[in-house]
């Protein structure tokens, strides 16, 4: 079969995959391990903290194009400079210890030259600050795109940085809205023929490219969404999703200690969970992939031989998936006097039956936790209680309905599972 007929594989990797020297050196070699055995494109974010540090710069410098000074009152200049110096430092530091000899020129002339041009981007006029912000966070993930294809390179793999954004969007800055047909058109030009080659293609994330050429971004933790609209694009067959944990998790572990890796998961469970502030996906990851019918595994870079998720069409049975908290809803609490005061939602995620909502509301009996309310919604069974309660409610509903995930890995139907 030639490689002009497989379907390509995508992964992303995010901001701690690419952290450092050696979070290089460990993506690099994840992406030319999977080259080895089909077409591969990467899907790079900025550095950890690079988006941060650029985000606040441009915020701090932008209210007034005419002052010389920013609204910390620093000058521009010396502000410019010390963001310079910092990112230069940090970026061919990690290129320097990351990169071969061979290959380390190209890399550190590339980085050169997107400091400079950054600069330039900084003195410009711009027509809103969303523009302007847009235009000055889209470096963090292009520097951090040329050092990762030059560690691939320097393992023997051919790789290059996709040299124009194949992702289109509208022109709503730092939220954009992917032109479909338009990026599987640019997809389809320029990234296509490097992987038919057998180059590794890095593209940046997050970035994407308005009609009129402006940059635009896709909202914060948008390398995800990157990910799966160019899997979109390209015809891939799977998404990796790499990050520092080893798949999604049950609940967040700083409320659920308890909280375990998913094996799997639907489509729908993964956006809902995503869409409550699971912070492992952006929440519209699995659109593009549910459109396309394209498996997105969630994985650890640092851990690459564990299991991690899988994120696909195929239903995960009856059952609680996993349970997320939405606070700051605001409810009538009945009491002597009546009063407005604040509450949570824990939503039980998954497709939970009848049995379900009776035994969590006697698991919140049993904890002593008022009930608000009982429902079922688009998101799932949702269990009301007052503010002060919601944490011990949510481990409550984690404890006595989530399926363990032991059984769901022995393959044992969540409708076989007890239900007290």
């Amino acid at each position: 079969m030639s490689r002009a007929s497989e379907a390509p594989l995508v992964i992303k990797f995010g901001g701690t995959s690419v952290g450092g020297p050696a979070e290089f050196r460990r993506a690099a070699r994840i992406a030319a391990d999977a080259a080895r055995e089909r077409p591969t494109a990467v899907v790079v974010s900025a550095m950890s903290g690079t988006t941060d540090a650029l985000l606040g710069f441009a915020n701090t410098t932008a209210a007034d194009y005419s002052t010389r000074r920013t609204s910390t009152g620093a000058t521009r200049e010396g502000s410019v400079a010390e963001l310079h110096r910092a990112l230069a430092d940090r970026h061919l530091g990690a290129a320097r210890a990351a990169v071969s000899p061979e290959h380390l020129p190209a890399v550190e002339r590339r980085i050169v030259s997107l400091l400079k041009r950054l600069a330039e981007v900084l003195g410009e006029p711009w027509e809103s600050p969303a523009a302007r912000r847009d235009a000055v966070v889209q470096f963090g993930e292009r520097l951090s795109a040329g050092i990762l294809s030059g560690v691939v390179r320097s393992l023997g793999t051919p790789s290059e940085v996709v040299s124009e954004d194949p992702i289109a969007t509208d022109r709503n800055f730092e939220e954009a809205e992917v032109l479909v047909e338009e990026t599987r058109r640019r997809a389809g030009e320029r990234v296509r023929p490097l992987l038919d080659g057998g180059t590794v293609a890095v593209v940046p994330g997050f970035v994407g490219r308005a009609p009129d050429g402006a940059v635009t971004t896709l909202g914060r933790g948008g390398t995800d969404l990157s990910a799966t609209v160019l899997g979109r694009a390209l015809g891939a067959s799977e998404v990796w999703i790499m990050t520092d944990v080893s798949g999604v998790l049950s609940a967040d572990p700083r409320l659920v200690p308890e909280a375990a890796t998913l094996p799997r998961l639907s489509y729908r469970e993964a956006g809902v969970f995503a869409g409550l502030g699971a912070k492992v996906l952006h929440p519209k990851t699995t659109e593009p992939a549910a459109a396309a019918g394209i498996e997105v595994l969630v994985r650890n870079t640092f851990d690459p031989d564990s299991p991690g998720t899988r994120i696909t069409a195929e239903s995960t049975g009856p059952g609680v998936r996993c349970v997320a908290l939405r606070r700051g809803i605001k409810l009538e609490v009945p009491c002597s006097r009546g009063h407005r005061s604040e509450a949570a939602v824990a939503v039980c995620i998954g497709s939970p039956t009848k049995a379900d909502a009776a035994r969590g509301r006697r698991l919140l009996k049993k904890r002593g936790i008022p009930l608000l309310h009982c429902g079922v919604t688009s998101a799932g069974l949702v269990f009301v209680v007052a503010a002060p309660v919601a944490e011990e409610a949510l481990r409550a509903l984690h404890e006595g309905l989530v399926t363990p995930a032991s059984k769901m890995l022995a393959g044992e139907p969540a409708a076989q599972q007890e239900v007290a």
